[in-house]
């Protein structure tokens, strides 16, 4: 299997947003299509390899955030592909009424700049999963997993050893051994990630392929730095909670300790860039 990691460059950055491309001449594969804005540069990178975006059939969405599954039904749309989403984002994608107006809270007028248009998805072009599914797509055998904690619809998808990790796997950036939870409101569960990792263990796999951003290979010391970070943030946000503090403070306090230098899994500066909500919003992973 041949696995091609296509930058989507989100407002011109690199390495921070992928979409993985999965060639079969049987139709091809797409895991997390990105939003709308970024569309030209899938077009273009799948061109770039020989390929015609027109030719996939297959579109495997890790969750329904706007970063990861934005172009959703504008590809359905204009492709005729199918979308395959857990059954706790499905009415999200043929109905995006209410995620739009929750997006819109926060990004206001920035909304078009950053996603540009959210289209329904077709409801016969929509496969449903609950994330205990062997799906059988283009002579590959893809294994759907239901990984809950950084959202409630999120979902895996295991090529074999291969697994395509969405945001459940963490934020790792191409230049970096850092791995950081991305925590938006409202789905965040720690116990619930701490399961998913196991899960993740579980499928055995050699590569991880994290939307942001590539390909990794030492798989047990990525699962251990995510799983360190979860723990870093789940202290921070008991200790705020003791002291009287709620969800505005634990965001401002999470984004002041991600800058800190002194913070072992301290990010890159593209990831605060990749959602510019004001000061102690956390950014939708």
């Amino acid at each position: 299997m041949n696995v091609h990691t296509i930058d989507l460059e989100l407002m011109g950055m690199a390495g921070v947003v992928a979409a993985y491309f999965i060639p079969s001449s049987a139709g091809h594969l797409i895991v997390d299509c990105g939003p709308s804005s970024t569309l030209p540069k899938l077009k273009a990178g799948i061109a770039a390899l020989g390929y015609d975006i027109a030719d996939v059939k297959h579109l495997l969405i890790t969750h329904i955030h706007l970063d990861h599954a934005g172009g959703a039904g504008t590809m359905a749309r204009e492709f005729g592909l199918q979308v395959y989403v857990h059954k706790n984002g499905a009415n999200h994608l043929m109905r995006p009424e209410r995620l739009l107006e929750s997006a819109t809270r926060i990004y206001g007028a920035m909304m078009d700049t950053l996603w540009g248009a959210f289209e329904a998805v077709p409801e016969q072009q929509l496969a449903v999963l609950e994330g205990h599914e062997t799906l059988s797509l283009s002579g590959f055998e893809v294994q759907a997993v239901y990984t809950p904690g950084h959202a409630i619809h999120h979902l895996a998808y295991a090529f074999g050893r291969d697994v395509f990790s969405g945001d459940v796997g963490g934020v790792r950036l191409a230049d970096s051994d850092h791995v950081v939870a991305p925590t938006p409101p409202p789905d965040i569960d720690f116990a619930a990630w701490r399961e998913s990792i196991v899960k993740l263990r579980a499928l055995e796999p050699k590569r991880i392929y994290p939307t942001h951003f590539g390909a990794h290979d030492n798989v047990e010391q990525h699962f251990a730095n995510l799983e360190q970070s979860i723990d870093q943030l789940e202290q921070l946000a008991k200790e705020i909670l003791s002291s009287g503090g709620g969800a505005d403070e634990i965001a401002k306090a999470n984004w002041s300790t991600c800058q800190s230098p002194n913070w072992q899994f301290r990010p890159r500066a593209e990831i605060r860039t990749l959602h510019p909500v004001p000061d102690g919003s956390q950014w939708v992973g």
